[in-house]
This record gives structure tokens, C-alpha cells and sequence, in this order.
């Protein structure tokens, strides 16, 4: 019995070699051709990425000695700067303002104001106390200024009226007396002529001639610039 198994599988190990069969020249140049393909198929991917590096490093900003890209404005953080008012008209603005009574000293000097000179000037004045004032009123330069001043903030009832004749140093001011009969508004109109508009420099102040209304110092007069429109003007008692 054991020779007969042994008979057998001999018989079967013969029959298993001889089935498995060598790959052959076909097969392996099949086997050659795929791992050419693939070869060839990297070596392409190596190229076509150095290709898109390029284009990229061409295209980048100053990357490129055929491309030139201008550089870039910073962006600017600061607001245009207003310039400061200057030139011949403030000086004689200034010039006039520099008539007027000392404020610091002259307690009864209860409102003043100086600017440009224009065609059409209104400043409305409240908190006036019911007195009798010296309203005086300078220009500097040349030309002449009609001054009209009258009671309340509206109407037309004149408390005094003139004209301001300019005069391009020491001018003699226009001098009103104003009653002021109740507590409230004045409003000065004042319009300059072709030689003073734009050109002249005024100022004006209101004196108390009884002593009775003295608000203290008061400080520098307001400054009117023509750009400006009417300039209401207020002025507070202080202690």
C-alpha cells in the first residue's frame, strides 16, 4: 500500500511541473513595455511641473525680466491740511481788530467781533441787556462800509445808523449811540462798497456808557469771514 501512494504522488509532482510554464519573450516584453510607459509617463510629470514653476516665477511681480509691474502707491493715511486764513486782508482784519478796547481791561466792552469786509454782513446779537451803549465801528483799507443796527431779532425798528469811510491806517471809527430799551437781540448790518468788499478789514464793539452792564473780561473779539455767512454772536456774563 505504501509503494501505491507513493507511486501516486510522484505521478501528480510530475504532472504539476510540467504545467507550470516559463512567462516566455512575449510576456516579458509586455512586463518591459508597462514599466517604460510608466517611466515615461513620470518623467513627463517632472516636466510639465518645472514648466507651470516657471510660467509662475514669470508671472510673479519682479520675477520676470520680460514682465515689469510698477510698484504699488502707498496708501495715504493723512487728511488734506486746511490752510491757514493769510495775506493782506486778514492783516488789515487783524489791524482792525487791534482798535477796539483792551477787553481784558475794560469790563464795560460787552461784544466785539472783527473780519473781512463783504456786500452783505448781518450779525445777530443776543442776551443784550436793556442799556445805552457806544457803538463803535473801524475799517481798515479802502472804500467805505453802510452800518445799520437795529432792535430784535426780527423788524425793523433802527436803533442807529452810518457809514464807515476806510482808511489804510488809524481809520476814525463810525461812532453810534444805541439805546437798547428791553433785554434781548441787536442785529448790525453792515455792506460794504466795491473798494471794500473782499478787500477791507472791520471790527466793531459794543461800550456800556453807564456802567451798569459789565460782564468782566470777555476775552479776544469774534473773528467773521466772509465764507462764513452771518455770525450769530453770544456773550455770557461771567464772574
Amino acid at each position: 500500500m505504501t509503494d501505491d501512494l507513493e507511486k501516486l504522488f510522484q505521478d501528480l509532482r510530475s504532472r504539476t511541473l510540467s504545467e507550470i510554464v516559463a512567462p516566455g519573450a512575449p510576456r516579458a516584453r509586455a512586463t518591459a513595455r508597462r514599466r517604460r510607459s510608466v517611466a515615461a509617463f513620470g518623467g513627463a510629470g517632472v516636466v510639465v511641473a518645472a514648466l507651470l514653476i516657471g510660467i509662475g516665477v514669470g508671472l510673479r511681480p519682479g520675477g520676470g525680466d520680460d514682465v515689469e509691474y510698477p510698484p504699488a502707491a502707498a496708501p495715504s493715511s493723512e487728511p488734506p491740511v486746511m490752510s491757514e486764513p493769510s495775506g493782506p486782508v486778514y492783516d488789515r482784519a487783524q489791524a482792525a481788530a487791534a482798535l477796539l478796547a483792551d477787553r481784558e481791561k475794560t469790563p464795560t466792552s460787552i461784544n466785539a467781533t472783527d473780519g473781512v469786509v463783504s456786500s452783505s454782513y448781518e450779525d445777530d446779537m443776543n442776551d443784550m441787556p436793556a442799556d445805552t451803549y457806544a457803538f463803535h465801528f473801524f475799517c481798515v483799507g479802502a472804500g467805505q462800509v453802510n452800518v445799520v443796527v437795529k432792535q430784535g431779532d426780527s423788524g425793523d425798528t433802527v436803533l442807529g445808523q452810518g457809514t464807515a469811510r476806510c482808511a489804510a491806517h488809524d481809520p476814525a471809527p463810525l461812532r453810534l449811540t444805541i439805546r437798547q430799551p428791553t433785554y434781548g437781540y441787536l442785529r448790525i448790518f453792515a455792506a460794504g462798497d466795491a473798494g471794500s468788499t473782499d478787500r477791507a478789514g472791520f471790527a466793531f464793539e459794543f461800550l456800556s456808557t453807564t456802567g451798569k452792564t459789565a460782564f468782566g473780561p470777555s476775552g479776544p473779539p469774534y473773528s467773521f469771514q466772509p465764507s462764513a455767512g452771518s455770525l450769530p454772536i453770544q456773550a455770557s456774563p461771567s464772574n
